[in-house]
């Protein structure tokens, strides 16, 4: 059959209802309630692409597209993602049928290389879109849920100990949180191997470090010394993220799980970590893997090769934490999740905020991601 006839074949499918009608865009900047203190960037904000597909039908879809801190992560920024998505793939979008997500993020593969938080922003809205036509959560696309309410982790992030550890204890006492993952990196190797140990044994639980490619081999031998018996149970990304090989050395020498999260980003990558044998846990987030049916054919994969998962954050808002706990929750998280952006930001742009309580966070119920945009809030937030 030529490309032209199932040109035709398709566009005769297309069902009017579920044809896109529109798409839109908007950058949103949203302040965080303390300074947030990365290997790389201190953020006092977060900035996120939203893209909106509307049906003939009046169904809208939503997806966000963020990297944490700006393009250093992953080399996409906000202001590129909107313009790439509006020059390049917008008009490609006009007409096509949501049913068929296949096809279209085919074709855009074929348009735009990599853009990975992108074409996870479009995927999201459309699955979102096809849930809500369907009235059904955007999880029983993939099988539906495991768990109603997950586990969450909050990360410790403003670089200092004892406001580390009054954070940890005040989070312990509202019920929101019992484990803790402590942002290193911006100091010395031993001390800020030494300040983690001490906050884990001061506050008591169980905690992870994450040095987003901070430290070189010998920095991270050096360290583990230190962290060895002390309340640090995981040691995330010391390494740049090609450095596999060094990651696996780490994970034979050391009693410290080893995490791969920049190391884990595409399937490809996969397949050398389980082949190196480079990482009991990698980090699981829609936003790096390309969409929600990337990152859950990785989250398999990884089960099968027995590297246990867990429920990463890209700093999302709730509009992206939703499609996260969306998909981790069709998933059996041995490391649980950190999805706790949502109480770090200053304001929210939804309606109805997500439920955090019990030391975990709740799944939506509703249609699709489950959330709903507050537009007064979207007209504040939204850059001109």
């Amino acid at each position: 059959m030529t490309a032209d006839r199932l040109v035709e074949r398709r566009e005769a499918a297309v069902l009017p209802a579920a044809a896109i009608h529109s798409v839109e865009t908007h950058i949103v900047d949203i302040p965080l309630r303390r300074p947030h203190k990365l290997s790389r960037a201190v953020l006092v904000h977060q900035s996120y692409l939203l893209i909106r597909i509307s049906t003939q039908d009046g169904v809208v879809g939503i997806g966000e597209a963020t990297v944490p801190g700006g393009p250093w992560w992953s080399g996409e920024s906000v202001e590129a993602m909107q313009a790439l998505f509006s020059n390049e793939i917008a008009p490609s979008l006009q007409g096509r049928d949501i049913f068929t997500s296949n096809a279209i993020l085919a074709e855009i593969d074929r348009i735009v290389y990599g853009n990975a938080a992108l074409k996870s922003a479009i995927e999201t809205a459309l699955l979102d879109a096809v849930a809500r036509t369907l009235g059904i959560p955007l999880s029983s696309l993939f099988g539906g849920r495991l768990a109603d309410e997950l586990p969450v982790l909050w990360v410790l992030a403003t670089g200092e100990l004892e406001a580390d550890i009054e954070e940890a204890k005040d989070k312990l006492a509202q019920k929101l949180h019992r484990r803790f993952k402590i942002k290193v990196g911006r100091a010395e190797p031993d001390i800020d191997a030494r300040r983690a140990a001490m906050t884990a044994d001061a506050v008591g639980c169980p905690c992870s470090i994450d040095l987003n490619e901070a430290w070189s081999l010998a920095d991270s031998a050096r360290a583990l010394a230190i962290l060895e018996g002390s309340g640090v149970d995981i040691l995330e990304q010391p390494l740049p993220r090609a450095d596999i090989a060094g990651l696996a050395d780490l994970a034979r020498r050391s009693s410290v799980a080893i995490m791969a999260d920049e190391s884990a980003c595409a399937q490809s990558d996969l397949t050398a970590i389980i082949r190196e044998r480079a990482a009991s846990y990698i980090s699981l987030k829609i936003s790096k893997s390309g969409g929600p049916s990337r990152m859950l054919a990785i989250a398999r994969a990884a089960q099968a090769a027995g590297i246990n998962l867990f429920g990463g954050t890209a700093l999302d808002s709730s509009i992206g934490t939703a499609a996260n706990l969306q998909c981790c929750a069709t998933l059996s998280l041995a490391g649980g999740t950190e999805l706790f952006m949502p109480l770090l930001l200053a304001d929210d742009i939804i309606e109805e905020p997500l439920q955090y309580r019990d030391f975990s966070v709740a799944v939506p119920i509703g249609p699709g991601i489950g959330v709903t945009i507050d537009e007064d809030k979207l007209r504040h937030y939204a850059r001109e």
